[in-house]
């Protein structure tokens, strides 16, 4: 049987998630809501706490964007297929409910005390005011490309985004980020394998 705050931290997502979600067209399994696109993804998991016990539940919020081709080049370590419902560490960009709103690393409670109308209220404005507007800025293969090159915004490190441009064959875009990589500090080890990738990608 579950505790009162396990069922207030059900209801919570119940009336903030699932009822926002679900008609937008999100999958749910168990605290992931996951929405498949032509070319990508989009995944917004509630994370429990490590921390958390059933009488005092602390959570936060985590947003992704799932990129095929990222995955099949950093994920896919038995020669598996794509995953149909992908979790968000294996996003190719990965942000966190905290950072999003411009403030430190966020995280909420449910205890005893906990009103439940003004954390479910909380929710909807942290998906309404911040996560569906980033999700819409990235809800095409092209925008997300257009925003790795264009915003001052690190979306991602320059590893990273060399990787996806030259999974997805824009080996040009690629080549400029393999070029960034050699001014930046990384260690012999990490050098030598990104000169390997770029080799075999056809970027030096």
């Amino acid at each position: 049987m579950k505790t009162e705050n396990q069922e207030k931290f059900d209801r919570i997502i119940k009336e903030s998630f699932i009822e926002i979600l679900k008609p937008l067209g999100f999958k749910k399994k168990a605290n992931n809501f996951y929405l498949p696109l032509e070319k990508i993804g989009h995944i917004i998991n509630i994370q429990k706490s490590s921390y958390s016990t059933k009488d005092d539940i602390r959570f936060t919020i985590n947003v992704g964007i799932f990129s095929p081709e990222y995955w099949l080049a950093h994920f896919n370590y038995n020669n598996n297929d794509i995953p149909a419902f992908p979790t968000e560490p294996e996003c190719l960009i990965r942000k966190r409910i905290g950072f999003m709103r411009g403030l430190s690393d966020t995280w909420y409670t449910v205890t005893t005390t906990t009103d439940v109308e003004e954390l479910v209220a909380e929710m909807k404005y942290n998906i309404s005011g911040f996560i569906l507007p980033f999700l819409e800025k990235l809800n095409t293969e092209q925008k997300l490309i257009n925003e790795l090159e264009t915003s001052e915004q690190t979306l991602l490190n320059t590893a990273a985004k060399m990787t996806f441009f030259a999974e997805l064959k824009l080996l040009d875009k690629a080549r400029a980020e393999y070029r960034k990589i050699l001014k930046e500090r990384y260690n012999p080890q990490q050098m030598a394998s990104l000169k390997e990738y770029a080799e075999q990608q056809g970027l030096i």
